[in-house]
């Protein structure tokens, strides 16, 4: 009996993991899908007016790039698994963004402040920062009531 409840244990735990996966692609899928993506700065720069989706995860960035700053019309962002300890003040002038993926950025202490002042936020995804403590997450949503924020 133990172990068909174990069992039980482990079926559900995985579905439940996979369901919060499929959550978060079907949020990322839904905002994101439809855009071009770009991988550098240097490309976006080419075409900045154009550029809605930017993709710099894992570049080994220490800081903010100010660059970004260029694409007024970005709708999803992604600093994944960067070394990026903050954003800047002047992140709030990007109105348009609506993702935002800072996954893995470990170097961010806590969640930036700037973050509040992102009205057409919809998908805020901090996972993979186990050195958060709970109440770093609770702030977020506090912060961002009406944001999806995924951890």
């Amino acid at each position: 009996m133990k172990k068909i409840l174990f069992i039980a244990a482990l079926a559900i735990t995985g579905i439940l993991s996979t369901s919060i996966y499929a959550s978060a692609q079907v949020s990322y899928d839904s905002l994101c899908q439809s855009y071009k993506t770009y991988y550098s700065i240097a490309e976006a720069l080419k075409d900045p007016l154009n550029v809605q989706k930017l993709d710099l995860s894992m570049q080994k960035l220490t800081v903010f790039p100010e660059e970004i700053m260029q694409f007024p019309n970005l709708v999803c962002l992604d600093l994944s698994f960067n070394r990026i300890p903050t954003l800047p003040p002047s992140f709030a002038t990007l109105t348009k963004i609506e993702y935002l993926n800072l996954a893995g950025t470990r170097y961010i202490g806590k969640l930036p402040s700037v973050l509040a002042n992102m009205q057409n936020l919809k998908v805020l995804d901090l996972r993979d920062h186990p050195e958060w403590p709970a109440s770093t997450f609770e702030e977020a949503k506090k912060l961002l009531p009406t944001v999806t924020i995924l951890k």
